[in-house]
């Protein structure tokens, strides 16, 4: 039975390790590549070491190609963009949960056709109503429109944590003399702390990775994000530099790599306690 276990085990062991080795590879290899020269990886030796190290791409892309400038851009619209989402979210989950109102049936209805629409089918209506409201070519509506589309997965998300809170807290709460907003944010909010996590993950990844509303409603340089930005390295702007190009992925890679290195386990804690609620 022991012998059973340990080749079961071993299988496993075996199995997540090719898993596991799949999915860093890329990333191993993009960075590889990154201290190459263009012509050595069009010549089909992009799966070994480089011959000469090219450092020169890295100080090409942050000096020459502005990449820092796009990279805080992309911070500032992810910034802002998990500040509205996460704040709404909460509100609005809180909202649908734990108060009775008139319209609380059919606005759960149109949070969960939220999830349902893709984004990509309401584009030119988007277009068009910001270009009357003269914020084309602002980071306005590039944060309302990604807020817009991640509010309803958030606001869900949420809500199926906070019904399984009981109500004898907000009672007690409410005992002592707490307003609903003292409520929800140092009563409510502190025992919902896995799920606040994975709605900043999920919004962090969405708003970072955005590339069609970007390219859509970002048409100047200035306020450009960092996957318009990569776009210029194929561009005829710039020709086709691959080991530059590589190089401003992994810098563009650097913080979402952070952000599942260090909040890894609290996303799988999370899953765990919506499988408890459940």
């Amino acid at each position: 039975m022991r012998i059973r276990q340990k080749w079961i085990k071993g299988i496993l062991t075996v199995i997540f390790g090719i898993c596991a080795a799949t999915s860093v590879y890329p990333l191993l290899w993009m960075l590889i590549n990154s201290f190459k020269d263009t012509s050595e990886i069009m010549t089909g030796e992009s799966f070994g070491l480089p011959h000469v190290w090219k450092f020169a791409n890295y100080t090409d892309a942050i000096f020459n190609r502005d990449i820092l400038k796009f990279f805080v851009n992309s911070i500032i619209v992810t910034g802002f963009t998990l500040l509205l989402t996460v704040t709404a979210a909460i509100m609005l989950s809180y909202a649908l949960t734990r108060m009775q109102w008139k319209l609380s049936v059919h606005v759960s209805k149109m949070v969960t056709l939220g999830i349902l629409l893709p984004s990509q089918i309401v584009i030119v209506p988007i277009f068009m109503m910001l270009r009357e409201m003269r914020l084309i070519n602002n980071p306005l509506s590039l944060i309302l429109t990604i807020s817009a589309f991640n509010i309803a997965m958030a606001t869900l998300m949420c809500s199926s944590f906070l019904s399984g809170i009981p109500l004898e807290m907000e009672e007690a709460a409410v005992m002592d003399g707490a307003g609903i907003f003292t409520i929800l944010f140092r009563v409510i909010v502190p025992m919902i702390k896995p799920a606040v996590a994975t709605m900043c993950i999920n919004t962090f990844i969405n708003s970072w990775n955005e590339f069609i509303y970007a390219l859509v409603l970002i048409s100047g340089e200035k306020y450009r994000t960092l996957p318009i930005a990569l776009m210029n390295y194929s561009s005829g702007k710039y020709g086709t530099d691959y080991g530059g190009m590589y190089a401003a992925m992994v810098i563009t890679s650097i913080l979402p790599v952070l952000l599942f290195v260090f909040f890894s386990n609290q996303v799988e804690k999370t899953f765990s306690a919506g499988a408890i609620l459940k």
